[in-house]
C-alpha cells in the first residue's frame, strides 16, 4: 500500500511510477504529455503515480507512521465494509470495480491540503480505486490543478462515501461513512480541507471541519467544460494559496 518517493522516476517536469506502465513512453516532458497517454497502450494507471496496491506516498519516517495507520484503517474497511458503507453501495461497488480491494483515499500522507469528494464514480474511482482519476470530471480536476502549477499526485484526495452508489446517484451518508472519514482526517492532520461538492461540504461540516467549498468538476462538465476554464482556475486557485 506504500509508495516510496525514491521509487518514482523524474521525467521532464513530472514524476512517474514505472510500475504503472505496460510500456513506458520514450519521452514525457510535461503534464500534458502525461495526461494524454493512451491507457490501452500504456496501462490504466499510467497517468497517475498511484494504483490500488500503492496508495500512500511516503517521503520520510514520519510519513511511514501515518501511512501504516491509514493501512490499518483500510484493512478495517476491507474486513467489515458495511460497518463504514451502506450495503447497497458496497454491493454495487463489487459489480463495477476492476481491481482488488475497495476505493479509499490516496496521495502524499503529509500533504497539508486534503481534497474530499463525494463518492467514487462508476467510470473513475469506482472502476480504478484511485480518487478523481480516469473519468471526465476526475481528469478535468487533474488538468485544472496541473494548470495551476499543482501536481495532484502530491496532494491527498479522498471521498466521503468510499463505495460507488448504484447508478452513480448518491442517496446520502450517515455515521458509518462519517466515522471512517473522521479517523482518516485525524491521521492526516491537514492544514486545509477542501470540499469538492455540496455533499462533501455537508459531511465535513458535520465533522466540525473548517472547510473550503469548491464546486465539483461535474458541475462544470454538465455545462460543457472539458478543459480548465478561467472560472474554474480562479475558483481552484485557493488550493495553491493553501499550499503556500
Amino acid at each position: 500500500m506504500l509508495l516510496r518517493f525514491e521509487r518514482l522516476e523524474r521525467t521532464g517536469e513530472i514524476y512517474i511510477n514505472p510500475r504503472n506502465f505496460k510500456i513506458v513512453p520514450l519521452s514525457l516532458r510535461t503534464w500534458k504529455d502525461f495526461l494524454s497517454l493512451d491507457e490501452t497502450t500504456y496501462g490504466i494507471y499510467a497517468r497517475t503515480i498511484y494504483n490500488p496496491k500503492e496508495r500512500f506516498l511516503v517521503k520520510s519516517p514520519e510519513d511511514e507512521e501515518k501511512a501504516l495507520r491509514l493501512m490499518e484503517l483500510y484493512e478495517e474497511l476491507i474486513e467489515n465494509p458495511t460497518k463504514f458503507c451502506h450495503e447497497e453501495y458496497y454491493r454495487y461497488q463489487l459489480k463495477v470495480k476492476a481491481f482488488d480491494g475497495l476505493p479509499f483515499g490516496n496521495g502524499w500522507v503529509s500533504s497539508k491540503v486534503v481534497l474530499v469528494g463525494e463518492a467514487p464514480g462508476r467510470k473513475g474511482c469506482g472502476l480504478t480505486g484511485i480518487c478523481f482519476y480516469r473519468d471526465v470530471s476526475g481528469m478535468l480536476l487533474r488538468r485544472t490543478l496541473f494548470s495551476l502549477g499543482i501536481n495532484p499526485d502530491f496532494l491527498y484526495i479522498t471521498n466521503v462515501v468510499k463505495c460507488n452508489p448504484p447508478g452513480n446517484r448518491l442517496r446520502g451518508f450517515d455515521e458509518r461513512e462519517l466515522s471512517l472519514l473522521r479517523r482518516e482526517l485525524e491521521i492526516l492532520k491537514p492544514r486545509a480541507v477542501f470540499a469538492i461538492g455540496r455533499t462533501a461540504e455537508k459531511a465535513l461540516k458535520k465533522l466540525g471541519c473548517n472547510v473550503i467549498y469548491l464546486r465539483h468538476p461535474a458541475w462544470y462538465v454538465r455545462r460543457g467544460v472539458r478543459e480548465p476554464s478561467e472560472e474554474m482556475l480562479e475558483e481552484y486557485s485557493g488550493i495553491m494559496e493553501a499550499i503556500g
